[in-house]
């Protein structure tokens, strides 16, 4: 008798977490001073181990975020906004006879800080960081088959901070994929790894007299 037979991957996303915080300073109708920070951390780990058989095996992870902070003072007309957003998704698959594994790990943070104060000019100082690290291995120690594993982050950051006498902006964001196959018909051992780093950021003073 002739029998198939599915077998899941495991599937785990860790350590999604998201912090945020803000304090806020004003004194008087004329003159205004704010300070505002924020800030992200998303852990992820997609794992597919495939012992071999007949069927196939597939695990599939995604997360988002997004977090806004605003102020606005219709006495001195200074107003502020920060912004970060972001998805992370992540697939792998495995079939055939004989061991299959992949593994994925994604790690993302961010931070956005802004402090600025107006009398009669605009003065402060912005400040954004993005990193983004992602890394894939896929192994066929041995056996007939296919494995494969993708993953993509897209994300941004921007900041703006608006008085009556200028406006200062900036902004940075990241798309990253990276993707790995195997497929094999004889029993060897190949091994894929793919892995992706990308740090960025910028930061701005405003001054004026």
């Amino acid at each position: 008798m002739h029998t198939d037979h599915m077998m899941n991957g495991r599937k785990m996303l860790a350590g999604f977490g998201l912090f945020t915080f803000a304090y806020l300073l004003l004194a008087g109708s004329t003159q205004a001073s704010i300070g505002r920070s924020q800030g992200f951390e998303v852990g992820a780990l997609n794992r597919v181990q495939w012992a071999g058989g007949v069927g196939s095996a597939r695990s599939e992870g995604q997360g988002s975020f997004s977090q806004t902070q605003q102020f606005s003072d219709r006495y001195s007309g200074v107003s502020a906004t920060q912004t970060g957003r972001g998805s992370l998704t992540q697939t792998a698959t495995a079939s055939g006879t004989g061991l299959s594994t992949a593994r994925q790990t994604a790690g993302i943070k961010g931070a956005q800080d802004l402090l600025a104060e107006t009398t009669r000019q605009l003065t402060g100082r912005a400040q954004q960081d993005l990193g983004v690290k992602l890394d894939s291995r896929l192994f066929k120690p041995n056996g007939i088959g296919s494995v494969n594993g993708a993953q993509s982050f897209s994300g941004a950051q921007e900041q703006s901070f608006t008085a009556p006498s200028g406006t200062s902006s900036q902004s940075q964001s990241a798309d990253v994929r990276q993707s790995g196959s195997i497929t094999t018909e004889v029993n060897i051992d190949p091994v894929v790894r793919n892995t992706i780093n990308i740090t960025m950021h910028q930061a701005q003073t405003t001054g004026g007299q």
